[in-house]
């Protein structure tokens, strides 16, 4: 496998079950699968990242504990492959650009769930290139090369897949379009601690800024929603920003299909034929634009799906 990529598993689905973790900001999501992928079980956390890691992940260990007992003995099949995703730059020793997880900057996240599940050693993504995965392998982007998963989310980044794998990029940092500069963006950027594409229209950014507008408060399915002609202004800026950094990774990776995902797809039926055609005037050869198949669950599915490519070997084919 080329480096800076990660790759789907070829070959028959092993029978083991598989246990996916989604760590977020404020809730860790936990999920027993079967071979296909589909949820037994699923179990939600606080997460309480203003007391640390630590906590985390023994509450979290102790969840994937009881999961593994449920497989053996209300279906009769071990758990064969794990896998986590958590927000961030996720490197083998730190947790980059995750601001909403405080403390967790430090940590060794892979070794140190190993060390707690009592295992070997467990596979850790980012939780949008996992959103990518899941989209590869159950979802949208079934057999399309390349490939482009954008979540429009409370923040905003993206992946690109090329034949099957997810681009990780050589820091582990690949996708992350929050980072982009707008055009004319003369303002704070990534050494002033700033997010400036993600800071114009992220869905946490975008609900402040409406909120000021509309003089209440309000979220981005709020503000797209709105008849106020000061929030049909902002609404058009936002979507103007949001398909030039669009059109220009599909200028760029020439996509055969682009996968929309994410919280503010609340607002699906405004932001995707406001995209589809911005895209077709700018961008000379336009690729299908199409809603995201997770749209709430992405993560959790993209950690299941990593899962069972831990589970290859080590469980017997299913027929």
């Amino acid at each position: 496998m080329a480096p800076g990529s990660r790759a789907m598993r070829a070959g028959p689905a092993p029978c083991g079950t598989a246990i996916g973790i989604d760590i977020g900001g404020t809730k860790i999501d936990i999920a027993l699968a079967d071979h296909r992928g589909s949820i037994l079980k699923q179990v939600r956390l606080d997460t309480l990242a203003e007391r640390g890691p630590e906590q985390a992940l023994r509450r979290l260990a102790g969840a994937v504990h009881e999961l593994s007992r449920e497989s053996a003995i209300s279906h009769g099949i071990r758990v064969s492959g794990r896998a986590a995703v958590c927000p961030g730059v996720v490197q083998d020793d730190r947790i980059l650009l995750a601001p909403n997880l405080p403390g967790w900057e430090t940590l060794a996240l892979a070794r140190r769930l190993a060390e707690q599940l009592g295992i070997d050693r467990i596979d850790v993504w980012n939780d949008v290139r996992a959103g990518a995965m899941a989209e590869l392998r159950f979802g949208a982007l079934r057999n399309a090369s390349p490939g482009l998963y954008v979540s429009l989310g409370t923040g905003l980044a993206a992946a690109l897949t090329v034949d099957g794998k997810v681009l990780d990029g050589a820091h582990r940092a690949a996708g992350e379009i929050g980072y982009l500069v707008p055009v004319g963006g003369a303002g704070a950027h990534v050494a002033d601690g700033a997010v400036p594409l993600e800071q114009l229209v992220g869905g946490k950014a975008l609900a402040r800024r409406a909120s000021a507008i509309l003089g209440e408060v309000t979220d981005a399915s709020g503000l797209f929603s709105s008849p106020r002609p000061s929030a049909r202004r902002l609404v058009e800026e936002t979507l103007e920003l949001l398909s030039i950094a669009i059109a220009n990774l599909a200028v760029f990776a020439d996509p055969q299909v682009i996968v929309i995902g994410g919280g503010m797809m609340a607002s699906a039926d405004v932001i995707l034929p406001a995209l589809a055609e911005r895209l077709k005037k700018v961008v000379p050869f336009p690729p299908d634009l199409v809603r995201a198949h997770f749209e709430e669950s992405a993560s959790l599915h993209g950690a299941i799906a990593i899962a069972l490519d831990a589970s290859a070997g080590k469980a017997a084919p299913c027929s």
